[in-house]
């Protein structure tokens, strides 16, 4: 099969380096240079990365399985928890190592892909438009931000902004600022402002937030915003917030496809619908996606999702269980039945993510993930949880996977 992927960032790469063992394979690359968001910025204006970010994962857990993540790019001082450039040199190594470069056509930014005899046509900004058999999309999540609709939003003093636009914390140097989400950028730009602020007013719903803050005194845990009116925030608890200078959306990321039309896929702004294994679009068995689920591990899910495709466009997977029709997204993943399909977590797998993967690996008679990956997530994880405020500073023993004793 001739087989076009989206995208050269870690899910692009995954997918090349999988599929280009049995098929004929392009990446589209719309920038100059490979990495996706972990590409080397000239600046942080327009990303979701920021200067100061580092990674959740040891780089031991954000290595792809069969190419381990070399200390020595990692700077001493960031520990097992590598930055953004740290992040670009490994993923430009697995590349050259695989032998991906070759197949990736950078500057070309996919404008639409459209249904052509039995396969695709893919049209481009400024390029010849080419045809494929088959279709993987990896162009990630983290592009489209996810902004509230919040009645009032003009009676705040500054427009609210997006973590995509955060750069640096003296922007909130002195003042009272209410940052709302509770997952990673929002514990870490919480961390990282309220040095500089005169109060973080820090909004959400998780009750697990005190535990990343414990240590910071100008920091006040508060419920979801509801609306802004003349007086201030007010918040689904009823509190009333005042004399606020920024507020800070560490709200996430939007699903964004818009190459492709709605009549191929259907896509909201927190899921995809009608896809098998959260990968294969059932009504068009030639069109995937790669990388959709979040809270994981994003490497090696990445690997083993593209490994498990590469094994279904080879027809060595049995797809009998794969529904005819396109059913509700509650239907066609692998969530439990208990959960809503309107629920905006649909593609959240975090501690399901094991059972996601072994699924994968069953069903396409791979290779079983490496005792020592789970050993280490389960240390990772336990660190994280007795250390919330400063588990980066804390090493893996990598000869001990169990990890070290905790205090």
């Amino acid at each position: 099969m001739e087989i076009a992927i989206i995208g050269a960032g870690a899910a692009g790469l995954a997918a090349a380096a999988a599929l280009t063992k049995t098929h004929n394979v392009m990446v589209f690359e719309q920038s100059k240079d490979l990495g996706g968001l972990w590409q080397a910025q000239v600046d942080f204006k327009n990303t979701a990365l920021y200067p100061s970010l580092r990674t959740n994962l040891p780089a031991a857990l954000m290595a792809f399985l069969d190419f381990p993540f070399d200390p020595q790019l990692i700077p001493p001082e960031l520990g097992d928890y590598p930055g953004p450039k740290a992040v670009a040199d490994y993923l430009k190594a697995f590349s050259e190592e695989k032998c991906l470069q070759p197949l990736i056509k950078f500057d070309h930014k996919v404008t639409s892909v459209t249904r052509h005899s039995s396969g695709w046509l893919i049209k481009f900004n400024a390029h010849t438009p080419l045809t494929a058999d088959a279709i993987v999309v990896c162009n990630g999540h983290y592009t489209t931000p996810n902004l509230p609709l919040i009645a009032g939003l003009e009676h705040l003093a500054n427009p609210p902004r997006h973590a995509k636009h955060y750069v640096e914390p003296g922007d909130f140097a002195g003042q009272r600022v209410v940052v709302w989400g509770s997952n990673a950028s929002g514990i870490d730009l919480v961390r990282e402002i309220s040095p500089q602020a005169r109060a973080v007013f820090w909004c959400g719903h998780s009750d697990e937030r005190s535990a990343f803050v414990s240590d910071l005194e100008n920091v006040s845990i508060c419920a979801d915003l509801e609306a802004v009116t003349s007086d201030g925030i007010v918040l689904r608890d009823k509190q009333l917030l005042t004399g606020i200078d920024e507020v800070l959306f560490c709200t996430g990321y939007q699903y964004d496809f818009p190459f492709l039309d709605s009549e191929i896929i259907k896509t909201e702004a927190h899921r995809v619908q009608g896809l098998y294994q959260q990968i294969l679009a059932i009504q068009q068995p030639n069109l995937a996606f790669i990388g959709l689920p979040y809270l994981v591990v994003p490497f090696p899910l990445f690997q083993i999702q593209s490994q498990w495709l590469a094994k279904v466009f080879s027809g060595d997977v049995d797809l009998s269980r794969m529904p005819k029709r396109q059913k509700t997204p509650r239907e066609t993943s692998q969530r439990p039945p208990e959960r809503s399909e309107l629920d905006r977590g649909f593609h959240r797998l975090g501690d399901q993510q094991i059972g996601y993967l072994t699924n994968l690996i069953d069903e396409a008679n791979l290779t079983d993930l490496p005792v020592n990956f789970i050993q280490m997530l389960k240390a990772a994880q336990r660190i994280k949880q007795r250390n919330p405020c400063h588990y980066r500073d804390i090493r893996l023993d990598l000869q001990d996977p169990a990890g070290p004793p905790l205090a």
